[in-house]
């Protein structure tokens, strides 16, 4: 097995679900977001761990995920969180999904499936409320649910939006809160009842405007601390569940002067020992980390050098001492009492915290730890191979 993997930790993904829950309270609801294959980190399992700590609801992006997803977790309810088309809604209303509304097509479509099959179509309104990517405007919520409300076979089960800035946009974020707090009470009004689940909180939110939770909040990135929040009142610290790891597959000594890798970007101040690890930027370690990152060997920091390749990265261990092939390197995660996050690889790319975890390649095995004795996750990683696998020996 090539000797470069990603471990899971099963029992932080859980403490997070229950940190979140802990602050939420019984009157609010957690709706855990396992899109893109919760963010990389596998989203069977995840959803299985979220949905055993008391996630009320599973979210994700598109029919075929939520599809994939449920034989993985057959009783939990999936949100799927972008407009079903029109060939999959027979599907989406068998399986029993609830669907998002965001245009005029939807409601007339998925009744019609709602009456050839004899059940309800459970439903969510996406309100656009600025971000101006899906949903109905906010100002035409009341009539739009006045439309529902002649259609057979809807059950309006939620309403929604999504912030665009959350995280570093107060005034914005404000303002698309209040615009869709009137949208709620224009739909209740139009329906004649209240809707039962009205959610806008995503992770930003969700730590920043306790104001905002209203119903249930909707996180992704904060359930598997990316980043690591710093806590407070509103939120505990989450921890980091992502770790990634390689074995040393080669050393080289070169000396001062020399260059290494593809382009030659970096040159030998001094005769150096050179360290070649199995994983590259096809595995989704970025090529924007060239001679622009830390590993840590033996609990200490050693530098990228040169560019990072395919299917391969070269590390600089001058001065570690008698480093040997096969020694395990942390690329993403905590050794020895220091630490690389994603949100430190997402600094040094120039992007976001997501776009570092989504990238990471599923040819990286994905490896499942717990704490021992954690008897919340341990049944998922002793259940079968397919689930949890071992780590390269």
């Amino acid at each position: 097995m090539r000797p470069a993997w990603i471990e899971i930790d099963l029992t932080a993904i859980a403490d997070n679900v229950h940190r979140v829950l802990s602050v939420l309270g019984h009157q609010r609801k957690l709706l855990a977001v396992v899109k893109d294959d919760a963010y990389g980190h596998g989203a069977a399992v995840i959803a299985q761990v979220a949905h055993s700590c008391g996630a009320h609801m599973l979210a994700v992006a598109f029919v075929e995920e939520a599809v994939e997803l449920q034989p993985a977790c057959p009783e939990a309810e999936i949100l799927i969180l972008t407009p079903v088309p029109a060939d999959a809604i027979e599907t989406a209303v068998s399986c029993g999904f609830h669907v998002s509304l965001a245009d005029r097509a939807g409601p007339g479509l998925l009744s019609a499936a709602a009456v050839r099959q004899g059940r309800a179509a459970k439903v969510h309104i996406k309100v656009d409320t600025g971000m101006h990517r899906l949903g109905v405007p906010a100002a035409q919520v009341g009539e739009y649910c006045s439309r529902l409300k002649l259609l057979p076979g809807l059950e309006i089960r939620g309403i929604f939006t999504h912030f665009a800035s959350s995280s570093d946009d107060p005034q914005f974020t404000t303002e698309q809160f209040e615009c869709f707090q009137q949208a709620c009470r224009d739909a209740d009004a139009a329906l004649g009842y209240s809707i039962p689940l009205k959610h806008c909180a995503n992770s930003g939110a969700t730590v920043r405007y306790p104001e905002m939770w209203m119903d249930a909040v909707r996180p992704g990135a904060l359930l598997y601390g990316i980043p690591r929040n710093r806590g407070g009142v509103y939120m505990p610290t989450m921890q980091q569940a992502l770790t990634v790891k390689a074995k040393i597959a080669s050393l080289k000594e070169v000396p001062v002067g020399e260059t290494v890798g593809y382009g030659r970007t970096w040159r030998a101040a001094r005769d150096s020992h050179i360290a070649l690890l199995p994983i590259g930027y096809g595995d989704g370690y970025d090529r924007l980390l060239s001679n622009n990152a830390d590993v840590l060997l033996r609990g200490r920091r050693v530098p990228v050098v040169g560019a990072v390749a395919m299917d391969s990265t070269t590390i600089d261990v001058t001065g570690v001492g008698d480093v040997r092939v096969g020694e395990e390197v942390v690329l993403i995660g905590d050794q020895g009492g220091e630490s690389v996050t994603v949100a430190e690889l997402a600094e040094r790319c120039q992007t976001i915290v997501h776009e570092v975890a989504v990238r990471l390649d599923r040819r990286l095995p994905r490896v499942y730890t717990c704490q021992p004795g954690d008897e919340r996750v341990e049944g998922l990683i002793s259940a079968e191979g397919s689930v949890a696998s071992s780590a390269p020996a």
